[in-house]
């Protein structure tokens, strides 16, 4: 019997073609997967272009800030990360994490915003807080905010309204600072804008309003767990380790640079000089915080009715009645962005 002829190319390639089918589907499945992200965010991304206010979408109308000092600082609404429902780790939780080099999370320097509310204290550390920005939480039965804005050195605790109350970055800056708004998942636009320095509502029906805040200390983890041993911290997003480690600003503090030029003010100190502010039975007054550490004496100066606690290595500034020692609602902030939305303020 003779042997069976061998396929002719044709028959191959007739045969095969199921093959080249699917491995074409497969490219294109693939090339959907990979590209989907991309093209929902070109399709779905929030407003702004990175370059015209009102492409924002905000309700720029009864503006108590001048339009001028109002400018894109982000690409558009909600680029930054916030959280929403932070998980929280108590005291023997942190030091677990902090027996393995690995894991270590809070050390004796690092740097927190430290809240106390109805006997309740927690810990929101600045290395979360370099990403993040806003945090949502409810202390002491008080739904609040937990804000810090690095470029301009500003952190605030705000009271919200209801613990549903929502606030988003708005990729927009007056006189610098973030300018922040409510979310509202039904509608997108036409939403008031609010200072984060100043709390207060700058834009809309509502401008002018000041917004309830809650004393803070910005201090050290040492300094506050050792003035509230029982404290709670929030936790960080394990998946954003690695962007925790390259998020720290602190050379920028330390050069020249400046993000907002036009804002570089003329007299007084350096741009991005440290200033305390303090609402007085005189009104509001500042006080550098060169000048703080250079008339300090053990630590302490006491002025106005007013102490100041001085620390160093990391630089801190803690403000509390000099009579009764409870802490003072006091601000901290870069001298350029509080000379624009404090003109005339003049330093101690």
């Amino acid at each position: 019997m003779a042997p069976e002829a061998p396929p002719s190319q044709s028959m191959r390639l007739r045969d095969g073609w199921w093959v080249l089918v699917a491995a074409g589907m497969l490219c294109l499945l693939l090339m959907s997967w990979a590209l989907a992200p991309a093209l929902l965010r070109m399709v779905d991304r929030p407003p702004g272009d990175g370059a015209s206010v009102d492409s924002y979408g905000f309700d720029l109308s009864s503006s108590v800030l001048e339009t001028s000092l109002i400018e894109p600082a982000l690409l558009h609404r909600d680029m930054v990360p916030v959280i929403n429902d932070p998980s929280i780790l108590d005291m023997g939780e942190i030091e677990t994490l902090n027996s393995k080099r690995s894991t270590r999370y809070l050390v004796s320097k690092d740097l927190v915003i430290g809240v106390e509310i109805n006997g309740e204290a927690r810990a929101y550390p600045m290395s979360v807080l370099h990403v993040h920005e806003l945090i949502h939480d409810e202390l002491g039965s008080v739904p609040i905010l937990v804000s810090w804005h690095w470029p301009t050195a500003v952190a605030r605790v705000l009271v919200r309204d209801t613990a549903a109350t929502r606030y988003g970055i708005s990729g927009l800056v007056g006189g610098g600072n973030t300018l922040l708004y409510e979310r509202n998942d039904d509608r997108v636009g036409g939403e008031p804008l609010h200072s984060q320095l100043l709390a207060r509502t700058m834009t809309g029906p509502a401008a002018g309003i000041d917004i309830s805040t809650h004393p803070h200390l910005l201090t050290t983890w040492v300094n506050w767990k050792q003035l509230h041993p029982e404290t709670t911290a929030v936790a960080p997003d394990p998946d954003l380790k690695k962007r925790y480690k390259k998020s720290n600003p602190s050379t920028y503090y330390v050069n020249d640079t400046m993000l907002f030029p036009s804002l570089a003010p003329k007299t007084g100190p350096h741009p991005k000089a440290w200033i305390t502010l303090v609402e007085t039975g005189e009104g509001l007054q500042a006080w550098a915080w060169t000048d703080l550490q250079e008339r300090a004496r053990g630590g302490i100066v006491e002025e106005e009715g007013l102490q100041f606690r001085i620390g160093r290595d990391p630089d801190t500034i803690e403000v509390r009645d000099a009579e009764t020692g409870t802490l003072i609602d006091a601000r901290h902030g870069l001298w350029f962005s509080i000379n624009a939305l404090e003109p005339g303020l003049k330093l101690h």
